[in-house]
Parts: structure tokens; sequence; C-alpha cells
């Protein structure tokens, strides 16, 4: 009898211990933010028929980024573009990519990229898997992302204008097929290959 009062006792006294020496569960909860409309840009570049390269830019987006450092997987992107904003400095071909050739505007007013899942690759880059539609087409693509920062505005000290606000900054790539989104006028003379390039700053809600 005595030895099982021991046993029990001892085996109480452990389940206390594991229970202290083990770190309690907290839930994940990224920080959301929002996009800062004159410094997020999204930029696409083409071969020009092996000539030349050429780029367009998009400035500014809407949607929302939810992250944590801590937990950089539990990350989500939401993001709608609008397409008449696409601009490449030269104004015939804009028309161009406006047209129902291209983008169709006026069928297809939004751009949307909606994350599917996060993956870090190393301290400061993972991979963001999402979905794409354009045109009414949704494929998967992967975006090649470096998270540049995490903090206080660098510049609140010198421009009041970011003074208090808290900012998240990321840069992205990733290399498009654009026929599969019926964009393929041209190819393969001009490349169906196309390079994007995203630089995101974004402030906390």
């Amino acid at each position: 009898m005595r030895v099982r009062l021991q046993t029990s006792w001892t085996l109480s006294l452990l389940a206390v211990l594991l229970a202290g020496a083990l770190p309690t569960a907290r839930p994940v909860r990224a920080e959301t933010y929002h996009f800062e409309g004159g410094h997020s840009t999204v930029t696409i570049g083409w071969s020009h028929a092996g000539l030349s390269h050429h780029t367009a830019r998009i400035v500014g987006f809407k949607g929302s980024l939810e992250f944590d450092p801590a937990t950089p997987a539990a990350g989500r992107v939401d993001v709608k573009i609008d397409p008449t904003g696409l601009s490449s400095g030269v104004a015939a071909l804009d028309r161009l990519l406006r047209s129902p050739d291209f983008f169709d505007v006026t069928r297809y007013p939004a751009i949307a990229f909606v994350s599917t899942q996060a993956i870090a690759t190393g301290e400061r880059t993972g991979q963001v898997v999402g979905d794409l539609t354009i045109r009414g087409v949704t494929k998967q693509v992967t975006l090649d992302v470096t998270w540049n920062f995490t903090g206080e505005h660098p510049l609140g000290l010198v421009n009041p204008s970011f003074s208090g606000k808290f900012v998240s900054g990321f840069s992205a790539t990733t290399r498009l097929l654009r026929s599969e989104w019926g964009l393929g006028r041209g190819a393969p003379l001009i490349s169906d290959e196309v390079d994007v390039t995203i630089e995101v700053e974004a402030v906390r809600r």
C-alpha cells in the first residue's frame, strides 16, 4: 500500500513538473496591413523580338496583407490590381495593353491574387503560392519573396507624414507565361515569358 501511494505521488509530481516545463501554445495572430499606394508597384518585363527588353508598371493596388515575422507561414495576401493603371511610357502601347487583345479592361476591371500558402525558405526569404486571376482565368503561381523590414517607419524622424506608421516591406519576383491567361498575342516573337517584379510597402492597420 505504501508503495502504491508513493508511486502515485511521484507520478503526480512528475506531471506537474512536465506541465510547467512545456511551453504554452499561443494562437497565431498575424498583423494586418494595407498597401501604401505610392510605394507599392508591379513591374512586368518582356523581350521585344530579341532586340530590347521593355517594361510596364502599375503603381498602387488594393487589398490586405497579414504578416507576423515570428510565424511567416501564417501570412496571407489578398490583392486586387486595376489594369487601367498599367503604363509603359508609350501611349499607343498602353492603349493596346488595355484593349480586348490583351487585358480587356472594360470586361475585366481587376487582376486578383489570393495566397494559398506561405513557405519560409530562409531567415528573410520565402515563397508565397496563390491563385492569380487575369481575364477571368485563374492559375496557380509562386512568388519568390524577400522580407526587407518590419517596424516603425525609418523616415518617421525626418518626415512627419511617416511619423507613427508601423510598416513592413517586401520584394517579390516570378515568371509567367502570358498565353496561359489569354494574353498570347505576338508570341513567341514577342516573348511569351513575362518577368514580374513586385515592391510592397504596407502599413499596419
